[in-house]
């Protein structure tokens, strides 16, 4: 049964409309095209913990990101001594796990477009 407020209604009709900046018989190029969240780059922000040990930091991030341990300790530093520090970078659902893991280790950390 048809709703009420459409009874009666004609049935949409649809009509192919050719593209006038594509020529027959050739496809559009698709080099540039506009970009998607998805395709825009997401880095995950370590924030500066004055609390936690600077050696818990640094494991933890070689645990989450399986950084070396000369990398970690940069990432750390970085973090203490600006305030913040990239620690990765790519696609936002990848970030926003990454985000999450460093949480329920006890380090605070963010997502935002790279």
């Amino acid at each position: 049964m048809a709703h009420p407020l459409l009874a009666g209604a004609a049935a949409p009709t649809t009509v192919p409309v050719a593209d006038p900046d594509v020529a027959v018989g050739t496809m559009p190029d698709t080099t540039e095209r506009p970009s998607r969240a998805s395709d825009v780059p997401y880095a995950v922000f370590l924030w500066n913990d004055p609390v936690t040990l600077m050696d818990v930091v640094v494991r933890v991030l070689s645990k989450v990101f399986g950084y070396d341990g000369p990398t970690a300790e940069a990432l750390m530093l970085r973090a203490h001594r600006d305030g913040k520090a990239v620690v990765w970078s790519g696609d936002r659902d990848q970030a926003t796990r990454y985000c999450i893991r460093l949480g329920r280790y006890g380090l605070q950390s963010t997502v935002a477009r790279a």
